[in-house]
Order: structure tokens, then sequence, then C-alpha cells
């Protein structure tokens, strides 16, 4: 969480800050810091945020949960309550009887978005490089200018398994998403203190890039998503001795041998991915320049601007449960309607502990 991400700022600023309260009553003002090119590398970790919303003539509705619980007869799988009824004798002998594992979907509902849902926000880790030039300006060289190109990396996976449901777009598991922001900046840089050997001070600026998310799981969103279930229909297939194919587990573990006629499906999206946005980032830290040459800095970097990744949307007529016929599950279309789903992708900030090399 978001203490787990702190860790690192704090030590990174426990160590600058020690150094900095060492050179503080040294004679500052004395320029020693050179003008000069430069590279760097840095260690980045932060949070990334996703927002998943689906929508039903452009308003967010109920969508299924995607549990399971008994049916009428109170047969469920083994583990719950009433649990499968197994098979009994041998196949093709006398007295032999199938399995009977019916199971049916509950009636229970969800709002059709991810934004009360744990796994949503996910620490994301990386590596960044730079590489540019500094000049510092007046008598006393307190002040400067840098000027650079950079590119960063970050990884995170919004996977929530605990809560993953097979029929849900809201739910998944194994959701790893990378990132790649690009560009150049500018900093200005402050020098409070400075001696022969070091100078440490703080920077602030601006960086202009290009923002490109990938995402492994488009294929799944294109697919289309459940916006209903019939509670009278078995909710899983079931194998000729009476069994079902997702054995004694839930959707929470099972994505295979759900049956069609008991969800209602929008089919395949028309759908549009944004892979790449323009990014503006905010960049401020403290930094350090010890024997002309080597630098340590611990910053953070905070983008603006959000990515609207997936849109997809299509119109049918939407389906909902009848009423049982001679015991039997029936399903009533209705008008035209149009389904959507969205999602959106953003780095919230990027905290980093770089060290530059100038020439």
């Amino acid at each position: 969480m978001i203490a787990q991400s702190l860790d690192i700022s704090k030590k990174g600023s426990v160590i600058l800050g020690t150094l900095l309260s060492s050179l503080w009553l040294t004679n500052p003002l004395n320029a020693h810091e050179k003008n000069g090119a430069f590279v760097g590398i840095s260690l980045e970790v932060g949070r990334a945020d996703q927002k998943t919303n689906a929508y039903r003539n452009g308003e967010l509705f109920q969508v299924p949960f995607g549990d399971v619980s008994a049916n009428d007869d109170g047969k469920v799988p083994d583990g719950q309550t009433g649990g499968c009824q197994p098979a009994s004798g041998t196949p093709g002998t006398p007295g032999y009887t199938k399995a009977n594992c019916v199971v049916n979907w509950t009636s229970r509902t969800m709002l059709s978005t991810n934004k009360d849902i744990p796994g949503r926000n996910q620490p994301m880790y990386g590596l960044g490089v730079m590489t540019g030039y500094k000049h510092f300006v007046g008598k006393k060289r307190w002040f400067g200018l840098r000027y650079y190109g950079f590119f960063d990396y970050g990884h995170t996976n919004f996977s929530n398994s605990r809560a993953a449901n097979a029929i849900s777009p809201f739910y998944l598991s194994d959701q790893k998403a990378d990132m790649y922001t690009y560009g150049f900046g500018t900093d200005m840089l402050f020098n409070v203190i400075d001696k022969p050997k070091v100078t440490a001070g703080f920077f602030l600026g601006v960086n202009f890039a290009g923002n490109t998310w990938t995402n492994n799981r488009v294929g799944y969103f294109k697919d289309g998503y459940v916006y209903g279930v019939n509670t009278d229909a078995d909710a899983y297939m079931t194998n000729a001795d009476g069994t079902i194919t997702c054995g004694d587990t839930t959707p929470a573990s099972c994505d295979v041998g759900i049956n069609p006629n008991s969800v209602y499906t929008t089919g395949k999206l028309n759908a549009k991915v944004n892979h790449t946005i323009f990014q503006f980032l905010v960049n401020v830290g403290i930094r350090t320049n010890i024997f002309e040459h080597h630098g340590i800095e611990f910053g953070i970097k905070i983008p603006t601007l959000p990515n609207h990744f997936f849109k997809g949307s299509t119109t049918i007529r939407a389906k909902k449960q009848g009423p049982l016929e001679n015991g039997n599950p029936t399903t009533i279309t209705g008008a035209e309607t149009n389904f959507s789903l969205t999602q959106t992708l953003r780095r919230q900030y990027s905290m980093y502990l770089r060290y530059v090399y100038t020439f």
C-alpha cells in the first residue's frame, strides 16, 4: 500500500538529509559545481490506478456479482451447504447412479464499476535513465538550469485474485500493465550548500513526454462482458457422469465450463485502444554533487494526465430472465440497448533515487 511505497522515500530522505545537515554550518555560496553534460540512472517506486466502468445507455447499472449458490434442491459443490451428490457404483453396472452437481447463479448484483474494489490501485516499480546538460549563472552560481531527455519504465499488477470473477470485467486476476514515459524536461537548480568538494540543494522542473501503456487484458475487454444471468438455469455445464466441469469451485477460480445459456453477454465490442498520450509532469526533489562528478538525488514525479486507455461499445437487443415454464428457465428479449466499457490508466506519482555522473 502507500506505506510500502513511502518506505524508500523515507530512507532516501534520511540519507540525503543527514548529509545536508552535516554541511549546513559551512560557508555557503562558494561556487564549486561545474557546468557540464551528465547522465543519470534511477530506481523508481510509485502508485498506479485503473478505473473500469460499464454503461447501459450511458449510465452505470447493476451487473451480476458472479457468485453461485444452492438451487431449490440444495445441490451445490462440495464445501458448500448441501454439497454435490457423488456418483454411486460402477458405470454400466446395475445400481449405478450418476453424480448430481447442479449450481445456480445468485441474484446478487453490484454497480458496474471497480471504484470500491481492492486491486484497482497498486504499487508500480521501475527504472529511469536521463542525459543532458547543466549550467549555473551569476558570480555566486547558486542558481542553475539543466535540460535533458529521459526514459522511464514502470510495471504493475492490478490483479485481485481473491476476488477475481470469471464473468466480471471488474474482478480480474493477472491483469498486468507496463508503462513507458519518454520525452524531455528542464529543471531549476538551487544550491544552498557549496563546499570545495560537495554542493547540495534542491530542484524544481517540468517534463513534456509521450506516455505509452500496455495491458495484457485488452483481448478480454474486447470480448465484452456479462450484463445479466438467469438464476433458474444451471450456472455450469454438466459432464456425462453428472459432474460439473468447474469441479467444486466458484467463478473465483473457474473460467471454463460456464453454461452459455445461463448468462447474458454483450458479445464482442467495437473497441478503440489508446496506447499513447501526451503527458505533462511536475518534477521536484533534493540533490547533492560530490567531487565534481558524482551526484545523488531523491525526487518525485507527478504526472497530471490520465490515459483513457480502452473504450468499447455495442448495440444489441438486451435479454433478461423470464418466468419458469414447466419448470424450465426462459429468457425475454427486449428493446435495443447500448452497452459500453471503458478503462482509464494513470500513474499517480513516482518517487525515485537517482545517481548522476557529470562529465
